[in-house]
């Protein structure tokens, strides 16, 4: 009888810890992941927010395909807490989208077993090689993530730490892939130094995890260091000045409601018109709201040309544009006063949005979302010209601004500000807008190329080529869901020419070096 329930104990025992390391603590992580981009947060919860599951890696390090679930589990938690507004457009394709993100968790964790990452071992050289190839699989497989199936790379881990000018620096250097790594190595660092202590101290030995302490205060030390240069060494004297407008029209985005295209478009030249008070050399129109087509309706630019007759400025908006069967959505400049339009043709379509991916393949896709038409993507990354002041301008059309590897091909031009025009309105006041935005306000760091956004509903900014948001629309601390003009006038300098900026995402090719290295030492140990 003693030893039915000593059994029973040991039972339970191991059933509680089952659910510990297999529910909650990848929960807690995948929770933690999303909270670390709410703006209510704190900064703190990206640098520490993979621990748990780490801890959940180390109990299952001989069940690899625990770990995949529990990884998976952490993956939906966090997808679906960070993407859930998607649902407003397509509550199944949300679902596909929520179910094949997670798999990037899921084989993270898998990943963290040999030959890569060493639980066996409890010594400082380990603890610092399992945190530097944790890191390095992170920011592979979120590299694969930015690409694949035509991509979707937002809320890396690095976006979480937006909120700080200072860390976001070094993605000048690497990409937000860069910050990335750096967060992931900090919380694998911790980890592990907790976990030999830990273990020390059960042994009733003493041990200081020096190296693992060294190498993360040096880790921040650069960190800061190169943020404190970069954000207080002057550029000289600023070489560009642009007096702006930007019009956010909050037209309703509901596919159960009607939209009039004529009282919309009234509500934008309203707007216009009440900008001219401040002198804009630039008024910007969002992404079309409402199926605004100013080739198939060319009069439509009469108000226009009105309003620049009345004070010359250059005049930027979303339009559509039908070519035989393809149709394009675009983005156009007049300027005044010229009489023909430039056009640039959006390059990056938004799967499941704008096309369906494999729909020929499998045409049972198309029922995931409501649209049925399938955009054309343009086949240029060209640039529009500004004569009054002199810039060069790269025009960006929705989430474009969110493809790091997309806006640096652009970069190539050296343009001297990159604009998006967007319509987010589908989301409503979902975190949406907000997340579209703090994903884009990277571009700026990785290029140093300032980045003014006009948006339908909001998150209607500029920010400049620190990430520092220096303009941004707000109405009773609301950023989405109201009507108003965006008016400012930025001064900034010549952009410079960024490690990411000439070499790219150079840190996949050490990630995946770094993990080749240790591969193949595990091996020839082995033999």
């Amino acid at each position: 009888m003693e030893n039915l329930k000593i059994k029973e104990k040991k039972t339970k025992q191991i059933f509680s810890a089952r659910i510990f390391f297999f529910f909650i603590l990848p929960s807690l992580s995948g929770v933690g992941m999303a909270f670390s981009f709410s703006p209510q947060a704190s900064f703190l919860f990206s640098w520490i927010s993979l621990i748990p599951l780490f801890a959940a890696a180390d109990y299952y390090k001989e069940k690899p395909w625990a770990r995949f679930w529990s990884g998976y589990l952490s993956g939906m938690l966090f997808f679906s807490l960070s993407f859930w507004w998607i649902g407003y457009v397509t509550i199944l394709g949300t679902a596909a989208l929520v179910a094949y993100l997670s798999l990037y968790p899921a084989l993270w964790l898998l990943g963290l077993g040999r030959p890569f990452v060493q639980f066996s071992s409890y010594s400082s050289k380990t603890n610092l090689l399992n945190a530097i190839n944790s890191a390095s699989l992170w920011i592979l497989l979120e590299w694969i993530r930015s690409w694949l199936f035509s991509g979707f790379s937002w809320n890396e881990l690095g976006v979480g730490a937006y909120k700080s000018p200072l860390f976001i620096q070094i993605s000048s250097l690497g990409g937000v892939l860069s910050l990335s790594w750096l967060i992931a190595t900090i919380n694998g660092l911790i980890f592990f130094s907790f976990r030999s202590l830990y273990r020390q101290f059960v042994a009733h030995s003493f041990y200081f995890p020096k190296l693992e302490l060294l190498s993360l205060l040096l880790l921040l030390a650069l960190c800061i260091f190169y943020g404190e240069y970069r954000l207080n060494t002057p550029s000289g004297q600023p070489a560009f000045k642009l007096r702006y407008a930007a019009i956010q029209p909050n037209i309703p985005q509901d596919l159960n409601v009607t939209i009039d295209p004529e009282a919309g478009f009234l509500e934008e030249i309203t707007l216009s018109r009440q900008s001219l008070s401040y002198f804009p050399d630039l008024i910007c129109w969002p992404e079309s709201p409402f199926g605004l087509d100013f080739f198939s309706s060319p009069k439509l630019l009469e108000p226009i040309r009105k309003l620049q007759q009345a004070q010359p400025f250059s005049f930027l908006s979303g339009s559509f544009k039908a070519t035989g069967e393809e149709l394009f959505n675009v983005a156009v400049l007049l300027k005044y006063p010229q009489e023909e339009l430039e056009l640039y043709a959006k390059n990056r379509l938004v799967p499941f949005g704008e096309f369906i991916p494999f729909a020929n393949i499998f045409p049972f896709l198309r029922k995931l979302v409501p649209f049925q038409v399938d955009l054309t993507p343009g086949k240029t990354s060209n640039i529009f010209f500004l004569d009054n002041p002199k810039l060069k301008i790269a025009p960006l059309i929705c989430f474009e601004d969110t493809i790091a590897s997309y806006v640096r091909k652009m970069a190539v031009q050296k343009p001297d500000l990159m604009i998006d025009i967007t319509n987010d309105g589908w989301f409503k006041d979902s975190s949406g807008a907000f997340l579209h935005m703090i994903n884009a306000l990277f571009r700026t760091v990785e290029l140093d190329i300032p980045l003014l956004r006009c948006t339908n509903t909001g998150v209607s900014v500029w920010i400049d080529q620190r990430g520092r948001i220096l303009n941004i629309l707000k109405k009773d601390g609301k950023l989405v869901g109201f009507k108003g003009i965006m008016v400012g006038e930025a001064h900034w300098y010549q952009p410079a020419e960024t490690v990411y900026k000439k070499f790219g995402d150079w840190i996949v090719a050490l990630a995946l070096l770094t993990l080749s290295f240790s591969s193949f030492s595990k091996i020839r140990k082995f033999l």
